[in-house]
């Protein structure tokens, strides 16, 4: 069969892919918002909770001087909930879906890429609350305020990556969900959303290079916060890490697409 062939065979299941990952987020949206008498308030209530915790638990408790640190504190849990919750919901997606994999064929990819599609839309959200607090507390918006997209677009390509990655590999590990929980819990203090990564020895900040969130974070505050352009060179691991994450995790959920609804 010719190349081009074999590949307008393929735009059909792309297009349903494309279909059920929308149709299965919007919906999920939809439910979310029915669960509790709060509805779509949570995806702001939810961000504003943890800011309140973690700012009274360092400005009152351990008497952080820095004098944004509400707005540098709430900037970094923004963009770590959108990873975090991506993530960790990402983990369980092909579990919670197993009743529908063994009625329908679809590419196992739909169910992590649904989640981060729901998180996504939240993030947007808050995202629009994090703008309106940087106002108010008198952060002009500036022309560098339009390179935050590039810097979102290499989040987007981190959550993807580790997405489907543990949306791969937790249906092999039972425990694997608690796991998770821990690594992101310390991942979370290594990502600079509670202290300043140029404050740190140069030591410590070569190896936190190497944390794509802490990079993704600090680059974002670099815009909103400082008005400067983001540094494109430590951006280029995370966008490494993420893609390559993606490919892997992509070829192993295509390699064992008969193997999950057997385990999950």
């Amino acid at each position: 069969m010719p190349a081009a062939e074999a590949q307008m065979l393929k735009l059909p299941a792309i297009r349903q892919a494309v279909q059920v990952v929308w149709y299965r987020a919007f919906s999920e949206l939809r439910a979310e918002a029915t669960r509790t008498y709060a509805g779509y308030l949570w995806w702001i209530l939810q961000p504003l909770l943890m800011f309140c915790v973690y700012y009274v638990a360092f400005n009152y408790v351990l008497r952080n001087r820095r004098e944004d640190f509400a707005v540098y504190l709430f900037s970094g849990i923004i963009l770590w909930q959108w990873f975090s919750a991506s993530v960790q919901r990402s983990a369980r997606s092909l579990i919670s879906a197993r009743s529908l994999m063994l009625q329908v064929n679809l590419h196992k990819s739909v169910f992590p890429f649904s989640i981060i599609l729901i998180n996504s839309v939240k993030f947007l959200v808050t995202l629009g609350i994090l703008f309106v607090v940087l106002m108010i507390a008198g952060y002009t918006p500036s022309w560098v305020w339009l390179m935050l997209p590039l810097v979102l677009i290499v989040e987007l390509i981190v959550i993807a990556g580790f997405g489907c990655f543990t949306a791969m590999l937790s249906p092999f590990i039972p425990d694997f969900q608690h796991i998770l929980t821990t690594v992101l819990h310390l991942a979370f203090f290594l990502s600079g959303i509670v202290y300043d990564l140029a404050n740190l020895p140069e030591r410590v900040r070569r190896v936190l290079a190497f944390n794509p969130m802490a990079m993704v974070i600090e680059q974002a505050r670099a815009i909103l916060l400082h008005d400067t352009m983001p540094d494109a060179t430590k951006l280029i691991i995370p966008v490494i890490m993420g893609g390559m994450m993606l490919v892997i995790s992509f070829a192993l959920l295509h390699r064992f697409d008969k193997v999950y609804p057997k385990i999950c």
